[in-house]
């Protein structure tokens, strides 16, 4: 196949948006389409490679294979035992898990079928972060294991019919990628993640670059190539992250086409990208996308806010350097054959090496292998009551129950601590649900928003059945409320939508049988008012190098200092009912703890850590001995 260089020019337009992009680069809103320029270069090289060797009848899966192996796995594996380093010195344990995850699908390139199920491109899981752009070589790989083999069936069918020489493939390639277009847009609706990190969804670009190398060789012209470098340009700007796979990215995708038909050597576009430094970043291209995302990951995870722009250049050019070195000291060396020359080398050579990461990630996974805030972790207490994920607990039988946790996950996180102190008892929370009779935090009508909805009835239900004496009601009360049939916002509960709330307090109140006792418990003031660095618990705060972490905050910022007292005057009017405030355990006369007696509070922004569960219920069991 004749090596182009504005093919090496256009890998560098492709390359620069997406480092630029992850470098919080402003102006560059679309930057993450060059992603799928990359996806059209390589349709159309693959394509145009295959035809090359069909043609002259040495074309054979094995040695298309091994070509594919010396392009990828000499420059990742590096890559991802570095990232692994980095991950185990700077993360904590639950991120590194997520990590170990990415890690060991990387390995297998099914990293986008995790990431699909797991997380979003756009979303912050620190975790995930790292490798998160191997989503686009899994899809890739993944493309190269079906592709060959349906070339060579199409080729074998266009063979039958001699007078349609080259619309077969055209026929095929044009179905296929309107087919997976349609499919990102209906998919995008209603699991964007999907829609974003999956081969089907995502093949119609690969297809469409393999479309332009089956066309006929035609004439050059400077103007539809010069468009094409601007509708590339517009799709990083205008790229819209909430609308991809979309409409949108026909601009980048498009645009890459024509350049890859018309752009030549002695027109304007041609001759742009065969500028010199053009070319050098494109043929170092892949290096510079496996290195950059690590490296602005972990500064990002260790720097709180903005980073200063010398420290964002610096990794930038790093990964620039890394990206050089990995095209002289292993891609051409690998590609030419001078390392790992049979393919029995290459085989074993990267196989025992991608074997070795993906033990690692499986190690990590399984939490064999822990990062090094692990001790510290353990000794600060920094992880959540048990059963963390269980939302729900009826005993079965007919006995009656001393008692139920009603509420959302501020409640569910006390429970294991009250089941310690009480004995039996049920649980019934929901994530994120604050559900009145007629009123919901909820404003749309999904299924959790009609789960939330019915929750009060099915209270009143289970109280009845099980003939519970006492509920114990925790929320997070500081919520925006909403009527549940017209969606009509009622304010914040501690503000203009407090009618509202009360009413519904007592609504779901003279829904229960007047001798079970309802103890309201308030708002706990949670970590959120001492920042951002506390977002993910005291332990990811020491994890920043520009701060210190504080000890606590002032008491008057603290979440529920509106609405408590609220709460506690509403529990007069109603009938058997207690109000217990976690504030006066978390808190004194002017400040809120974020650590106590050498242990942390919070694991995450707003949930207690099972010792501060503990140090809550230990004080409501002293106002509440029995129930």
């Amino acid at each position: 196949m004749q090596y182009r260089r504005e093919i090496e020019g256009l890998r560098a337009l492709a390359v620069i948006p997406v480092v630029l992009f992850h470098a919080w680069m402003p102006g560059l809103g679309g930057g993450f389409a060059g992603v799928d320029v990359f996806f059209v270069i390589s349709g159309y090289l693959i394509t145009r490679s295959i035809l090359d060797d069909s043609a002259q009848q040495r074309f054979t899966l094995l040695q298309f294979y091994e070509r594919r192996a010396r392009r990828i796995l000499p420059a990742l594996v590096p890559v991802l035992l570095v990232s692994l380093l980095l991950a185990w010195v700077t993360m904590i344990p639950p991120d590194f898990r997520k990590f170990s995850q990415s890690l060991a699908a990387s390995t297998g390139f099914a990293a986008n079928m995790l990431f699909a199920r797991k997380t979003g491109y756009f979303e912050d899981d620190e975790g995930f972060a790292p490798l998160l752009h191997l989503w686009t070589l899994s899809v890739e790989e993944q493309f190269y294991i079906v592709f060959p083999v349906l070339m060579l069936a199409l080729l074998k069918l266009e063979r039958h019919f001699t007078a349609q020489r080259g619309r077969v493939l055209l026929a095929a390639f044009a179905g296929l990628a309107l087919a997976s277009f349609a499919a990102g847009l209906i998919v995008q609706d209603n699991d964007p993640a999907l829609a974003f990190f999956t081969l089907p969804t995502r093949a119609w670009e690969l297809l469409v670059g393999a479309a332009c190398a089956a066309l006929p060789a035609g004439r050059t012209r400077g103007w539809p190539a010069l468009a094409g470098l601007a509708m590339t340009g517009m799709g990083y700007v205008l790229g819209d992250p909430s609308a991809t796979p979309g409409w949108a990215l026909l601009l980048p995708v498009i645009g890459a086409a024509l350049v890859l038909r018309h752009a030549a050597p002695q027109n304007l576009a041609g001759k742009l990208l065969n500028l010199a430094p053009l070319t050098a970043i494109g043929a170092a291209s892949y290096g510079i996308y496996l290195w950059h995302n690590p490296l602005l990951a972990t500064l990002d995870y260790v720097w709180l806010g903005d980073p200063p722009l010398w420290i964002t250049g610096g990794t930038v050019a790093l990964a620039v350097l890394l990206g050089f070195a990995s095209l002289h000291l292993l891609e051409r060396p690998v590609r030419d054959g001078r390392l790992l020359r049979s393919p029995m080398a290459l085989v074993l050579g990267c196989g025992a090496m991608l074997a070795v990461v993906l033990a690692l990630g499986i190690a990590g996974h399984l939490r064999w292998l822990k990062p090094r805030s692990a001790p510290v972790n353990q000794a600060l207490g920094n992880h959540a009551p048990p059963g963390e994920r269980v939302w729900e607990i009826v005993p079965h039988g007919t006995r009656p129950l001393r008692f139920i946790v009603y509420g959302d996950s501020f409640a569910r996180q006390y429970f294991p601590a009250l089941a310690k102190r009480y004995g039996d008892g049920a649980l019934y929370t929901a994530p994120g649900c604050l559900g009145l009779p007629g009123l919901t935090n909820f404003a749309d009508q999904s299924e959790a928003a009609q789960d939330c909805a019915s929750r009060p009835a099915q209270l009143a239900q289970i109280v009845r059945e099980r003939k519970i004496g006492t509920v114990i009601w925790a929320q997070r009360w500081e919520r925006e409320m909403f009527e549940t049939g017209s969606l009509r916002s009622v304010g914040k509960s501690s503000g203009k939508g407090w009618t509202a709330v009360r009413l519904g307090i007592e609504r779901l109140r003279r829904t229960l049988p007047p001798e079970t006792r309802v103890i309201i418990v308030g708002n706990a003031p949670t970590a959120a008012a001492a920042g951002d660095a506390m977002e993910g618990g005291y332990v990811r705060c020491l994890a920043f190098i520009n701060i210190v972490c504080p000890s606590s905050y002032p008491r008057a910022l603290a979440e529920g200092h509106r609405i408590n007292p609220l709460l506690a005057g509403e529990v007069i009017r109603l009938p058997n009912a207690r109000f217990f405030d976690p504030a006066q355990v978390l808190c004194d006369g002017t400040d809120c703890a974020l650590m106590r007696q050498g242990k942390a509070i919070y694991h995450d922004w707003t949930h207690l850590t099972d010792f501060g569960a503990d140090t809550v219920v230990r004080r409501f069991a002293a106002e509440n001995p029995a129930l």
